[in-house]
């Protein structure tokens, strides 16, 4: 059934858990319901893809309505971010799965303002919405505030290229980095879109500014923006429906709901082909969260696993010391490893009733000023700062009670643990390691405002194996137990990883699956000098290996593969880059400028890995507007697979913009009835074209083969293929379809099989359809 709403006045804000009861079944049947209202009736029977080319060829459709299946790019809401892929699927208490995470809508079918502009030394304009000329700012680079009022200035006064006016758009960070060296200063603002105040999830503009000459620079535009959005941005639901729809989701009681579930956020997300209006709900401990559109009455449950006192002056009678605990310093908790006393950094301890906080070796000093009995103070303290707190899974988290008196004092948590005692050798491993992450990020201006006065919970030992996850939301980094498989995961390059995904999360959110995979891997590496992700992880090694992850790797970016294995791009490009800078420069000053060129561009928010190192392409201009270390850049690049735009003196902008956006180019057909051998096809498909010259003609049964070839811009190349493979598999001829991807654009290669009449027939179909898209002034 449909959720009935209640009417309302005016638009109702609740802040608490709420909502109207449905089971899966009404869920589904209040879906279906909801686009049958949305579709209207049919006059005709509908059509196949054949049809529907058929009518593009001749006028009585648009292009977009060939497209209205293609597949929409995930834009979760908050995502597993585990540092393997192997979590164990969520299950609610009723038993039911978890949903499919909110996407972003295809182009074609909601309209969208996609932007990915740079400006590089030798660029220049290719026009319209993708003119790249550097824009000059009239503002203060030191002024942050004035340089984000000067890029708002520049969307309104360009409403063609960005779509929305500034009014609609939500600072989410302003960020000013000094450049290392020649490295001119850079500046990264990004921008979230809203509605009515609400955020719109999938949504982001970023821009990088370069300072040259004292005056902010505009060199690079990212983001995609939708601004025609159909959303009911009114709260229909009463509290009490909310409530009651999300014990029916979860199976959970009402009074349950309540008493778990907290109101994190209200925002418009897309997600079964509608913009909807949500509230999101999490809950401490839990592995989802649910959202509820709060015009319809449908309830989503999402998988959301995936992050400062001064010591006072020493005074003459002062009580000071340290404070440790017996840990794992480097790799896991395994059979010969070494427990050693480590310092316990900006951990709070309380003295004499007042709290006082470690510096980041550890030390603490209480000023004179209460009344020093002969017997001395009382010292308590868990394992909790201004920064991280531990909460263990696997009993009592750690505490110490000891009394100090007047001079130094040396306090330890654990001084009887041994290897055998992994539990409480995880809890101090995981509060020293996730802090020293967090302080590496500190130093080097690396953090926000929000991380750096927000606690972070840490659990260990849980009742799990062989991964660990963040949880964003109520950001939470959550480390496994041993077992017979694999080692305790909080351990230094684990939680280093863990911590990345936090970082990612906290600095504009996690914008990329990908993307902050590497970024988890980039930290532990950059931080602990080691390519090795996950040492000793598996007890039980695969292959060979026991680690998760390897700076050293020489996989090749595929956009589709999984997300951790496209994280090995990312993080193998940086390692390799830091290691050829620090063989170029030695290691202090080498492992300086890498963490300079690639660290800060975290704030740029790139979408995917290809965009995120071409933004450290651009970090490396120095002050004259030329590049440094360019060719490091590009050969680390090259080893993953990755081609950087060719040389900026050939027109870098140009070029890149007219591949990436092209609807379709060079459009190239061989006859559609192949004679014995087919021409020569293109460059990378020599190999190929040798196997068809070889076995081209007639065919086994008398049929004959056709081949196509063609090139289709990144932004189109999927829709395209897919459409393709959908029309062949309703003709039921035999064919292949063969891609040879760039970042920028894809290679295509179509062989067809069948009668010759049925090749004149579906191959002149395919050919018309391409030409029309190649001819027409489409664009995604």
């Amino acid at each position: 059934m449909t959720a009935t709403p209640v009417k309302a006045a005016a638009a109702t804000n609740i802040g608490t858990p709420g909502g109207a009861a449905a089971s899966l079944a009404q869920e589904a049947a209040a879906y279906s319901a909801e686009i049958s209202a949305q579709t209207p009736a049919a006059s005709a029977p509908s059509k196949g893809l054949a049809g529907r080319i058929a009518d593009v060829l001749r006028g009585r459709a648009g292009l977009a309505s060939l497209f209205d299946s293609s597949r929409e790019k995930s834009a979760p809401v908050f995502g597993r971010m585990g540092i393997t892929g192997d979590l164990k699927p969520v299950q609610l208490p009723n038993g039911s799965g978890t949903d499919q995470q909110p996407t972003v809508p295809s182009p074609d079918r909601e309209r969208t303002v996609l932007l990915q502009t740079y400006s590089l030394p030798g660029s220049r304009d290719v026009g319209g919405i993708f003119e790249s000329s550097r824009k000059v700012l009239s503002a203060d680079p030191a002024n942050l505030d004035a340089v984000v009022g000067a890029v708002k200035d520049m969307v309104d006064a360009d409403p063609s290229r960005f779509g929305i006016p500034s009014s609609d758009l939500r600072l989410i960070h302003a960020k000013g980095f000094e450049g290392q060296g020649e490295q001119a200063d850079t500046i990264y603002v990004h921008f979230r879109q809203i509605r009515d105040n609400l955020a719109v999830n999938g949504s982001a503009l970023s821009f990088t500014l370069k300072v040259f000459d004292g005056k902010p620079v505009v060199v690079a535009q990212i983001g995609q923006i939708f601004p025609q959005m159909n959303v009911n941005t009114e709260t229909v639901l009463t509290e009490e429906q909310i409530l009651s729809q999300i014990a029916s989701r979860t199976g959970l009681s009402v009074a349950d709901v309540a008493s778990t579930f907290e109101f994190y956020e209200e925002k418009i997300i897309y997600s079964r082909g509608s913009w909807r209006h949500v509230k999101l709900f999490i809950a401490e401990g839990l592995p989802y969260m649910v959202a509820v559109d709060v015009v319809t009455g449908l309830v989503f449950a999402y998988d959301n696993r995936t992050g400062l006192q001064e010591a006072a002056p020493q005074a003459p009678n002062a009580v000071t010391g340290s404070v440790g605990g017996k840990a794992v310093d480097k790799g896991p908790i395994m059979t010969g490893s070494v427990v050693s006393e480590i310092a316990l950094p900006f951990l709070e301890v309380k003295i004499g009733g007042k709290a006082y906080v470690t510096d980041k070796d550890g030390r603490f000093s209480a000023a004179s000023g209460f009344e020093a009995l002969p017997e001395g103070l009382e010292l308590t303290a868990t394992l909790s700062g201004p920064y991280v707190k531990i909460v263990d899974n696997g009993g009592k988290t750690l505490s110490v009670k000891v009394t100090v008196k007047a001079g130094d004092n040396q306090v330890v948590f654990n001084p009887g643990s041994t290897v055998k005692d992994e539990n409480a050798l995880a809890q101090v491993n995981a509060f020293d390691k996730v802090n020293r992450s967090l302080n590496f990020l500190r130093e080097r201006k690396l953090t926000n405002d929000r991380m750096d006065r927000q606690q972070l919970t840490v659990r260990t030992n849980i009742d799990d194996e062989c991964n660990a996850y963040y949880t964003p939301g109520r950001p939470s980094l959550n480390f496994f137990r041993s077992s017979k498989n694999c080692a305790n995961t909080a351990y230094d390059t684990v939680a280093e990883h863990e911590n990345g995904h936090y970082w990612d999360d906290m600095t504009g959110g996690i914008i990329d699956g990908g993307i902050s995979e590497g970024w988890g891997d980039i930290l532990s590496m950059f931080r602990l000098n080691n390519p090795i992700v996950g040492e000793h992880f598996m007890k039980v090694p695969r292959n060979g290996v026991d680690y998760v992850r390897h700076g050293e790797n020489t996989y090749q970016y595929n956009e589709y593969d999984e997300v951790h294995a496209q994280g090995q791009a990312w993080g193998g490009f940086a390692w390799k880059l830091r290691k050829m800078l620090i063989a170029k420069l030695g290691y202090e000053q080498g492992a300086a400028v890498a963490e300079a060129l690639v660290l800060p561009t975290m704030f740029a928010k790139a979408s995917n890995i290809p965009a995120a190192i071409t933004q450290v392409l651009i970090n490396a201009m120095k002050n004259d507007g030329t590049m440094i270390h360019e060719a490091e850049i590009r050969a680390a690049a090259k080893i993953h697979g990755i081609t950087l735009p060719a040389s900026p003196a050939a027109g870098f902008v140009s070029n890149l913009m007219e591949r990436f956006t092209a609807p379709l180019r060079k459009v190239q057909m061989t006859p559609v009835y192949t004679p014995q051998s087919p021409r020569e096809i293109v460059t990378s498909f020599d190999a190929l074209a040798a196997q068809l010259a070889a076995s081209s003609g007639r065919t086994e049964g008398g049929n004959v083969r056709a081949t196509l070839r063609f090139t289709a811009g990144a932004l189109i190349r999927n829709r395209v293929a897919n459409e393709i493979r959908r029309y062949m598999d309703e003709t039921g001829l035999k064919y292949q379809l063969h891609e040879y991807k760039s970042w920028t654009s894809s290679d295509f290669l179509l062989v067809i099989e069948g009668t010759e009449d049925q090749i004149r027939e579906h191959g002149g179909n395919i050919s018309r359809w391409l030409q029309s898209i190649a001819s027409s002034s489409f664009a995604p």
